[in-house]
Order: C-alpha cells, then structure tokens, then sequence
C-alpha cells in the first residue's frame, strides 16, 4: 500500500512565493482560469468518461422517484460532458480534437431528441474538413434524421387517415394501409433513435391491430428496444412475456421464451458474480480512499482471491457481450485493467478487448487510445502484435492513411511466418505504395490532407 508522508516542514523558500506570484500575475493579465491550464487530451478524456458513466447508469427502478433521480444524474453526466467537450472546441485551435468533439455532442444531443442541436454539430464537422471520416458520418448522420423525420411526419399523417377512415367504413384495405403506415412510424422513430417513441407506436399497433401480421413482431420488437438499446431488463421482461402471451403460437414466441430464460440465467450468473467482487474487496480500501489515502491495486483485494475476482470481471465483461451491452462490458474491461494493474496478462487482455469494442462498435479513435495503452502498460503483451495490426485497421477507417501505412509495415516486420493478418497487411502496404495516376506520389502520400 502507498503511504503518504505529512511531515514536509514548515520552511518554505522565497523563490517558491516569486513563482507563485507570477502565477497569479498571469492569470490577472490574460485570464487564465485552472480549468484553461489542464491538457485538451485531459479534458477530453474526462469529457469521455463523463459521457461513458451517463451510457452506464441504470436508470429503471421499481420506485418512481428514486428512477426520477436516476434519470437526472444521467441527464447532470450528459450536460457535464457536453460542457467538456465544448471546451474542448472552444480550445482546440489546432483542431485536434474537435471534429470528435463534435461528433460527440450531435450523438448526445440525439439522446436528448434534439435533433436540430444534433445537425448544428455535423454541419460544424462537415465545414471543417469536408472529405474527412468525421464528415462522412455527420452528413449520414444529418441525411439520417431528415430522412426518418420526414417519413415519421408523411407516414403519421397516413396512418391518421387511414385509421379515420377505417373507425367509420372497417375494410381490409383501410386495416392493412393504417397498420402498416403505424409500423413505418415505429421504425423510423427507432432508426432517428427515439425510442420513446419508438416503443409507444409498436405497442399501439399490438393494441390497435392485433390481427395484423407485423402485431407479433412489433410486440417482440418492444423487447428488443429495451433489451438491446436501452439495456432495460426491468422493462423489456413483460414485452417479451406479451409476446408469449398474446401471440403463442408465433415463431417471435418462442425467440421470446429463449431470450428470457438466457438473459435471466446471464444476470443471475453476473449478479452473483458482482456480489463476490465486494466480498473479496478489501474492506479498508473505502475507508482509505474517503482519507485521501492512495490505495495500490493490489493492496484492494484480499491477497488469495486477486486471482478469482479477474476471473469474475473477465465473465462479466463477457456476459455483457452476449447481452450485447458493449458500454457495460467496456467498463468491466477498464475496471479490471485500473483495479487489478498489478495482473499484468489479465489487464493487457483487458486493454486488449477494451479497445477491441470500441472499434467494433465504431469508435475508431477511442479503440486506437486503448490500444496505445496496451503498448505503454505491456509493451510485450501476447496481443501486441494483433493490437498493432488492429489499430493500423482503425486509422485506414478515419482516414489517417500515413499512419495507417505505417502500422501495416510495422506489422510485417515484426510477424513471422503466415500470421492471421500477414496477407491484408501486405495487400494495404501494396494499395498504399501504388502511383495510379503516375504523378511521382504514391497513394497514401496524394490522401495526406493540404496545410
């Protein structure tokens, strides 16, 4: 355990007071604030770790206000990153980081179903860099929300008609028109991700149209919403039962039945596997850290079962995975590679599959963070090859391709044999060292961006 030790002495050199008082004239004169002071890589990461905490936080509970608490510490995490990452726009005159900031606040604000705020992003992103990896998703992003709220608006007015006319003079044709255009609702208020929404138009159509052929897979998509998007097992539980209920003898039925009994048996299993977390904690460690005292991660667990509880993250990040709950899996991986650092292979694996997600979901910048985190903890890591080539991968995917191609050489030299990865890397090595239009420039040198 570290130690601090308070014993400093009272004398303190003059030279000391002089820094401090320049430091003080510096801030009168051109306003510097601490917050100004801290890195814009600090600054972010804190925005991303705010971002990170607000996806996590469980917000469903039996009891109303308590699940009325939760939901506004989601939104206070929500504001505080987007505060962060305001910041960082606002500082970054090199541009750096901005394009991502960006694209983080259009995707809280998507959250928030502000979908205009959301657009004023991406048109930042795409005015900065037109042809870049941010721009190509913020104008999907933008054509996205314009597409679906254009269809939401177009397919309600359908479904209102059709619906009217129906409730007065009952045909098929009204009855197939009016479901239909309500399942066309349902869908793209899911794809503009308001699930709210989302879910509110799938259950009127099991409630106004339980006949129809798509009742069964609307009741069955309720679930899958709040299962798989909203991660809210409280909530998606009586969706799916409804589905064994209402529609027995679908095939959404029995798909039902299955989920249900697999994710029950998956909670019950992480649940107890959490409860053996905080026994095996070492029971000063909140007593210390409440102290200020900084506590060593091998000092945190009872020394015999450090080994059982790596295990114990190991499956619950695992577990997550099956639930598809990537932001929770994620989190189970960066805790045991913090908490438990002093278990070298086990947190370079846990580095490893950190950034493994977050470039499977996408989050390319963030996957290439994780994996310069594995080289820096454990530089000889089993997976530092494939990391190595992984990464390479999520620069060609933001259009980094100096770097890229530098990452697919260094994993060919330092390969040996007929590696997983050999064949791809040397086909990009090659794609990147042709000269197509012979102009003396090879490729990855033409899609450098201009100064």
């Amino acid at each position: 355990m570290n130690r601090f030790r308070y014993a400093f002495g009272l004398r303190i050199d003059p030279v000391y007071f002089l820094v401090l008082a320049l430091a003080f004239l510096a801030v009168a004169i051109i306003g510097c604030t601490p917050g100004s002071i801290i890195p814009l890589d600090a600054k972010l990461q804190n925005a991303d770790t705010a971002f990170d905490k607000a996806e996590t936080t469980e917000v469903r509970d039996d009891n109303p206000k308590e699940m009325e608490k939760n939901r506004q510490k989601q939104q206070e995490l929500y504001d505080k990153a987007i505060a962060f990452y305001l910041e960082v726009i606002e500082r970054d005159t090199e541009g750096k980081y901005t394009q991502r900031a960006h694209y983080q606040v259009a995707k809280i604000y998507k959250r928030q179903y502000n979908w205009d705020k959301a657009i004023e992003h991406y048109q930042a992103i795409v005015a900065l860099d037109p042809t870049g990896y941010y721009a190509k998703e913020a104008k999907a992003g933008t054509a996205n929300i314009r597409k679906h709220r254009e269809v939401i608006k177009t397919k309600r007015a359908e479904y209102q008609n059709y619906k009217a006319i129906y409730d007065s003079s009952p045909t098929d044709e009204t009855f197939k028109m009016a479901a239909e255009a309500l399942y066309e609702v349902a869908r793209a208020c899911e794809s503009l991700e308001n699930y709210t929404e989302a879910i509110r138009n799938y259950e009127r159509l099991v409630e106004e149209f339980p006949e129809h052929s798509k009742a069964a897979q609307s009741q069955f998509q309720v679930g899958n919403v709040y299962f798989y998007t909203l991660f809210d097992y409280l909530g998606g539980w009586p969706a799916f039962v409804a589905v064994t209920e209402k529609f027995p003898d679908s095939y959404e039925a029995s798909q039902a039945g299955t989920l249900l009994k697999q994710t029950a048996d998956i909670l019950t299993e992480s649940n107890f596997l959490k409860d053996e977390i905080d026994k095996f904690r070492n029971k000063k460690v909140d007593e210390h850290e409440k102290n200020g005292r900084k506590i060593a991660p091998a000092d945190m667990w009872v020394m015999e079962y450090s080994d059982q509880v790596v295990q114990n993250f190991q499956q619950i990040a695992s577990n997550w995975q099956k639930l598809r709950n990537y932001p929770r899996a994620i989190n189970a991986y960066k805790t045991l590679a913090r908490d438990l650092s002093h278990k070298k292979f086990a947190a370079a694996d846990a580095l490893f599959r950190t950034g493994e997600l977050f470039q499977q979901n996408g989050d390319y910048e963030r996957a290439i963070e994780a994996y310069d985190a594995l080289f820096e903890f454990a530089p000889e890591s089993v997976w530092r090859n494939e990391a190595i080539y992984q990464r390479a991968v999520c620069y060609h995917s933001i259009r980094e391709f100096k770097a890229a191609h530098e990452g697919f050489k260094l994993y060919r030299s330092i390969t040996k044999g007929d590696t997983p990865y050999l064949r791809e890397a040397e086909q990009q090595i090659r794609q990147y060292e042709l000269d197509q239009d012979e102009d003396g420039y090879k490729f990855y040198k033409e899609m450098l961006p201009e100064n």
